[in-house]
């Protein structure tokens, strides 16, 4: 058999190459026409964002984080950067409260200061809606990342969650503030991070964070809502349809989380504060 020249190798290796580029070329024109062929089409954007709806709000109403799912998807066909915010928190708004009034029948939303916590966090929030259109994110899209990390890192070594700082416990109302400031002002990981202080701050069981933190995203979601509203940036029909689904999902999230436990809540913990990271660092 003859010795083939590296030349011919190479030119054989490029002409797949470019092969393989074409293909791959083909396949994202094709996505694309799909996707714009589903934004001309009302009722199928609708259907879409519903079923999207119901499990970003499972997912909410056990780790937080459904905005990473709603959020993008609603840019995704065509809706302007601040009615999506405001649709988004007014569909929220019915996902936290169902979920938010599931923990409390069953028992685990049992912080003595949740009325001050819940304060709090919708003033937090107010403020940062209002000056979400004023100042830069650059600072928050930089430190979010590495916080939403370091909630991941913390459930995968930690597993028994003993972290203890409740003798530092007076920082947790400014923290509250902060956290419903960032919910107004950009949104992503909220339940996340409010879980997280109550586990280190207040000692609670993860069923209690993750109950707590729904009210507390709840307060967070309605307060930014009306701000929103009062602007004109809610689609109504829209968010109401979103709705449906989101108290659909945060029925049987918050459902499963009760039934199945930290189990269920700690895995879904750790995926959703990497997936949050990636999305803020390849945006």
């Amino acid at each position: 058999m003859p010795e083939r020249k590296p030349c011919a190798i190479l030119s054989e290796t490029n002409s797949n190459i470019i092969k393989n580029l074409v293909v791959l070329s083909n396949k994202q024109e094709r996505f694309q026409k799909f996707f714009m062929d589903i934004t001309q089409d009302t009722n199928t954007v609708y259907l879409f964002l519903f079923g999207v709806s119901i499990l970003a709000s499972f997912i909410d109403s056990i780790a937080g984080g459904g905005g990473l799912l709603t959020t993008p998807s609603m840019l995704l066909v065509g809706i302007n950067p601040l009615t999506v915010l405001g649709t988004n928190k007014f569909q929220s708004s019915f996902s936290t409260f169902t979920s938010s009034r599931n923990y409390f029948v069953n028992g685990y939303l049992t912080d003595v200061n949740k009325n001050r916590y819940f304060i709090l966090s919708f003033v937090g929030s107010s403020a940062g809606t209002l000056m979400v259109s004023r100042l830069s994110d650059e600072i928050l899209r930089t430190l979010i990342p590495i916080l939403l990390i370091s909630v991941a890192i913390f459930f995968i070594i930690n597993r028994q969650v003993k972290t203890d700082l409740s003798n530092y416990i007076v920082l947790l109302t400014p923290l509250i503030f902060l956290i419903g400031f960032y919910d107004g002002f950009f949104g992503p990981g909220t339940g996340s991070f409010f879980v997280m202080l109550f586990l280190v701050f207040k000692n609670q069981t993860l069923l209690e964070s993750t109950a707590t933190s729904k009210l507390l995203n709840f307060a967070s979601n309605f307060a930014a809502f009306i701000i929103f509203a009062i602007q004109g940036y809610v689609i109504w029909e829209l968010g109401l349809i979103m709705a449906v689904g989101g108290i659909s999902g945060a029925y049987l999230g918050s459902k499963s989380a009760i039934k199945v436990g930290d189990k269920l809540i700690r895995p879904i913990l750790v995926v959703v504060s990497i997936l949050l990271s990636l999305r803020i660092l390849t945006s």
